[in-house]
């Protein structure tokens, strides 16, 4: 049924959502303020209750997500139970195909509108860092990076959890990266720190895994030689994205060292930047497929 559900998902999301906005996630930032506002009402230190906020934040809907399976458990012969797993992987994947975003990028971008680019980076893909939009080969190396990041967080590691876990993995997982926007937003540096190590953990395999599916799809030699000397190491949340982002370059036979410091109104040739885009876009749709036939592999073996 896993591979079902994944083929299901891409279809949806490639096709009949592949124009829609993403669904509104501004619900889990009342419902975390909620559970954990009910652990500093339980009287218990400042210290704990924090901790305990953040454990009841993943226990409700972990336990909203049980019921829910008991309830359609053999309702339709298991169609009930696939229709619910499909909504949860639609609600946590990204609903919004890379093509689309690197599309609106595009767009932007060939229009000439920088300060365009640099509002949409914040805006679409949660870019934290002050922008110069006069430097125009930063806006795409951050784009670039961020997009990687992107789709690895919302698809492939959706993926990856619900294979090993079905619907409370894809659970954790939403949660997880949710609670770690919110509470950065809330500049809660050492709640964030704490989920933060829990997404190095969940991450670090499925990570590594989409490295040696790039190094598939891309130029082999180049990313399986910068794979040999990364493989192993244990990053934090932000270094993943880095290191991701150098696979991804040098799978596109691009400079897999990071992009040195913007300069002020740096020149570009912006029909090059563009078609960069346009392969990292390829690449990551390539890779998605590959990990579809992967899935269709293990659930065969499994069967």
């Amino acid at each position: 049924m896993e591979f079902l559900v994944i083929l299901l998902g891409f279809i949806v999301t490639s096709t009949w959502l592949k124009d829609v906005d993403r669904f509104d996630d501004g619900w889990f930032a009342r419902y975390q303020a909620l559970m954990r506002g009910l652990a500093s009402r339980l009287g218990l230190g400042a210290e704990r209750a924090a901790s305990v906020g953040l454990v009841l934040v993943y226990l409700g809907l972990l336990a909203l997500t049980a019921v829910l399976e008991w309830a359609a458990g053999g309702v339709l012969y298991g169609l009930a139970t696939m229709a619910l797993h499909l909504l949860i992987l639609l609600f946590a994947m990204d609903r919004t195909q890379p093509g689309k975003i690197a599309s609106e990028f595009l767009a932007l971008w060939n229009s000439g509108e920088r300060s365009g680019c640099v509002d949409y980076l914040a805006e679409e893909l949660g870019a934290r860092e002050t922008l110069d939009p006069g430097d125009g080969a930063g806006l795409v190396a951050q784009f670039k990076r961020l997009l990687t990041y992107r789709s690895f967080e919302r698809m492939f590691m959706m993926y990856t959890l619900y294979v090993v876990a079905g619907a409370s993995g894809v659970v954790i997982g939403y949660v997880s990266y949710q609670l770690r926007s919110e509470l950065c937003a809330e500049r809660e540096e050492a709640l964030a720190d704490r989920v933060d190590l829990l997404i190095s953990l969940l991450e670090w395999l499925p990570l590594r895994l989409l490295g040696i599916t790039f190094s598939l799809v891309g130029d082999f030699t180049r990313c399986a030689s910068l794979l040999k000397s990364q493989l192993w190491r244990f990053e934090s949340a932000l270094q993943n994205s880095e290191l991701l982002a150098s696979w991804a370059r040098a799978s596109l036979g691009e400079d897999s060292s990071s992009p040195s410091e913007p300069s002020p109104h740096a020149d570009c040739d912006e029909a090059a930047m563009g078609r960069e885009i346009e392969s990292l876009k390829d690449l990551l749709e390539r890779s998605q497929l590959v990990w579809l036939v992967f899935v269709a592999l293990i659930t065969l073996l499994l069967v």
